[in-house]
């Protein structure tokens, strides 16, 4: 689901805004409070959609989905989705309120307009209010639960004129921008860090993907080819402390096998569902930020001698742990998955 975000234009905050209406926050009980309705991003790719907090799931969000923040309790958040699914996936219904369930087998993506980008995935079972309906699609909506550790702040809230909807409050060093560009009309020194040694040196004319800007320095990706019976294999049983995750994601064979050491930021603890099927189901692991903010998040198996010490962690608190690569692009989320062998 990582390519999968919602369009801003088509987020219905945004439609509501435009039609001249303010969002009104909801009092969920609980101790929320009525607030304006603030739009905030998914950060976590198939983060769980729940009915009440800590409650049954609904439904999975991808990453970069667009949601309506209705209120905070604790470490979860009431929020809002809406989107558009195939009608014949829906059934009339007037459970709970609501006027519509998902019926379809298997249940059925919700996107952000008529086939458009995938914004989740909602369970069959899934009570919905159906707003509207075009050439074969409904429009739907959904309040529920989820992790607040989830959500990234927004810069502005929406105003009566349809402006303001503003950008994810992220460091520029964090904006990945995929634009290509070409080497200037010298050769360009490759750094493996800002201000680090220079580690390769590019053509002038070369084609260059910008990955992300920040402070003086522009994170670029270059591909080429060299010869293999120039390369030497790594120790499997060497200690990497400088890959990134963005490198075991581009190239997850090969890593596999090879143990990392790296600093991390702590997020959850959880139990892995039957839809992971990088973990065996129930087999806890440990849901952390990559070393590179940049690069999202990691999940990493904790085995049973090690889960009394996962299970003492805290939230966002910094953990150095040595791990081994499980798979560098997990087949659910396209996120590494590690196997823990220490916390330091």
């Amino acid at each position: 689901m990582a390519d999968a975000v919602l369009s801003r234009k088509t987020f219905w905050g945004v439609q509501a805004a435009q039609r001249g209406l303010l969002l009104l926050g909801v009092s969920l009980g609980g101790g929320l409070t009525p607030a304006i309705a603030q739009v905030r991003e998914i950060a976590i790719d198939g983060e769980v959609f729940r009915k009440t907090a800590d409650g049954r799931r609904l439904a999975d969000l991808a990453l970069g989905a667009l949601v309506a923040l209705t209120g905070v309790e604790g470490s979860w958040a009431a929020i809002d989705i809406d989107g558009w699914v195939p009608s014949d996936a829906l059934e009339p219904t007037t459970r709970e309120g609501h006027n519509s369930i998902v019926s379809a087998a298997g249940g059925e993506n919700f996107r952000v307009e008529p086939s458009g980008r995938v914004a989740g995935h909602l369970l069959r079972g899934f009570l919905l209010h159906r707003i509207e309906d075009r050439d074969g699609w409904s429009r739907i909506r959904r309040s529920g639960w989820v992790r607040a550790a989830a959500l990234v702040e927004v810069t502005s809230r929406i105003g009566v004129d349809g402006s303001g909807a503003g950008r994810a409050a992220r460091p520029p060093a964090l904006v990945a921008t995929g634009r290509e560009l070409l080497a200037g009309e010298k050769p360009l020194e490759l750094h493996a860090a800002p201000g680090g040694g220079a580690i390769a040196t590019v053509e002038p004319g070369t084609p260059i993907t910008v990955v992300e800007r920040g402070s003086g320095w522009t994170r670029v990706r270059v591909e080429g080819w060299v010869r293999s019976d120039q390369l030497v294999t790594s120790d499997p049983d060497s200690v990497l402390a400088e890959v990134s995750a963005a490198a075991l994601k581009a190239n997850p064979d090969e890593y596999a096998g090879m143990r990392v050491r790296w600093t991390l930021q702590f997020v959850a603890l959880e139990l892995a569902e039957r839809e992971r099927t990088d973990f065996y189901e129930g087999e806890p692991f440990i849901l952390a930020r990559a070393p590179d903010p940049g690069d999202g998040f990691v999940y990493i198996g904790v085995p049973p001698e090690l889960l009394q010490a996962a299970q003492a962690l805290r939230p966002l608190q910094t953990i150095d742990i040595l791990a081994k690569v499980r798979t560098g692009r997990s087949v659910l989320m396209g996120v590494p998955v590690l196997d823990l062998l220490a916390v330091f």
